[in-house]
């Protein structure tokens, strides 16, 4: 049953015009710090950049959309599915991050228009609505968490406590740690 709503969540966001990235399951251990920091870390790494197994796909998805980035993409939109390693167990999780032009400049509308965490909650809600989760009686509340940018996310809940989902924008300074200058917007959903 896991393995088909891994199947129906990965065909549902390709089909929303997202590409798929696979990261590496370690990260450095300065990656997992710009996300809260990692319970497993390897005393014998293969490399002192693979040391830590990631606390959260955003560490992989940030340094995707660096290269991206860099490499003049005037946007880019990525997920990815795979494991959230924390201190009690491993946790299957589903994350949308967005940079760069949502729309680029055209000659009616002006300015080109940024991803912002309306886009992000979008997705969240409607790759929620494929999962098969009640999304018309879900709760937005604060506390997404020390990456994202206070005043620009949230969590989706159902109930107080039982948090399905978070979005919103980046903070700058997990930003600047991953030398990303354009804003990124994020949605990750917790399929467990």
């Amino acid at each position: 049953a896991r393995q088909k709503l891994e199947r129906k969540l990965r065909r549902a966001a390709a089909a929303r015009g997202l590409n798929e990235a696979i990261t590496w399951s370690f990260i450095s251990e300065k990656e997992a710090a710009a996300v809260g920091g990692g319970a497993w870390v390897l005393v014998n790494p293969i490399s002192e950049d693979l040391k830590v197994m990631r606390p959260s796909l955003l560490p992989g998805l940030l340094s995707a959309l660096r290269r991206n980035l860099d490499r003049g993409a005037g946007s880019a939109r990525l997920f990815e599915i795979g494991r959230r390693y924390l201190a009690d167990a491993e946790r299957p999780t589903l994350v949308v991050a967005l940079a760069g032009e949502r729309q680029p400049r055209q000659w009616a509308s002006g300015k080109a228009q940024m991803f912002d965490a309306f886009d992000a909650k979008a997705l969240a809600l409607e790759l929620l609505a494929e999962a098969g989760a009640p999304v018309d009686n879900l709760m937005v509340m604060g506390e997404a968490g020390a990456c994202y940018h206070p005043g620009q996310s949230a969590t989706l809940r159902l109930g107080p406590k039982v948090v399905l989902a978070s979005f919103g924008m980046v903070h700058p300074a997990t930003l600047a740690q991953f030398d990303i200058t354009a804003p990124v917007a994020v949605a990750e959903i917790f399929l467990d």
